[in-house]
């Protein structure tokens, strides 16, 4: 399927003009996601100054958000727009966060097992057919062994007739011919996390309109 991931630098442009806070627009449609972040957290119990890595940051709204709690926070997108708009929202808030261009499928510039923990910053249904297994493979690659990966991701079921472009055969909403969500059935979703490696510890799905969505949180075993 055609895909145009860079596409999302033109919506970046126009949410940063029109004065929102990020792409869910308000500071309050991030604070579910926090909230699960937060619980997750509880549990993990990371030292301070753990390495934390978001993939598909966007604005850094969470990215920043967690650098408050003094972790070693590190966000990555592709588009520029987004991580100018993430550092200048660091500095606003003064806190320490790196921010990096780049493609959330090709991580070749991070090592092996670097981070404590994993964040998929609702960026995994934006990747598409052969490059999801190409997402979860650089997740687990500079993720650290017994770490965890936090997948936060639209799913079925859906109100196909509210997503504008929605295909029932593919699972995908389409912009014209180019495929730009993915809304995959849970259980298929969870099947891709243990393909790449990972050990699925726990998921809820949280049901909604116009679809549905899935936070998995899942290890990667020390091999």
């Amino acid at each position: 399927m055609k895909t145009d991931y860079f596409s999302h630098d033109a919506g970046y442009r126009w949410l940063r003009a029109n004065n929102k806070a990020g792409w869910s627009h308000t500071d309050e449609a991030y604070n579910e996601q926090k909230i699960h972040l937060q619980e997750i957290l509880g549990t993990l119990c990371l030292p301070l100054g753990a390495k934390i890595l978001e993939l598909g940051c966007g604005a850094g709204n969470i990215t920043v958000w967690l650098a408050h709690f003094r972790y070693n926070l590190t966000g990555i997108d592709i588009s520029p727009t987004a991580i100018d708009w993430a550092r200048c929202r660091a500095i606003e808030e003064g806190v320490d966060a790196a921010f990096f261009i780049g493609d959330v499928l090709d991580l070749s510039e991070i090592n092996d097992n670097t981070y404590d923990l994993v964040v998929d910053g609702n960026c995994f249904h934006c990747i598409i057919g052969d490059d999801r297994p190409r997402f979860l493979s650089e997740a687990y690659r500079v993720v650290k062994p017994e770490c965890e990966f936090i997948v936060d991701t639209m799913c079925q079921p859906v109100k196909a007739d509210a997503i504008k472009g929605y295909d029932e055969h593919s699972k995908c909403s389409f912009r014209g011919d180019t495929a730009s969500r993915y809304f995959g059935l849970p259980d298929d979703i969870k099947a891709e996390v243990i393909s790449a490696g990972f050990r699925i510890i726990r998921s809820s799905i949280e049901l909604g309109e116009p679809n549905s969505n899935i936070i998995i949180e899942a290890a990667k075993d020390d091999r």
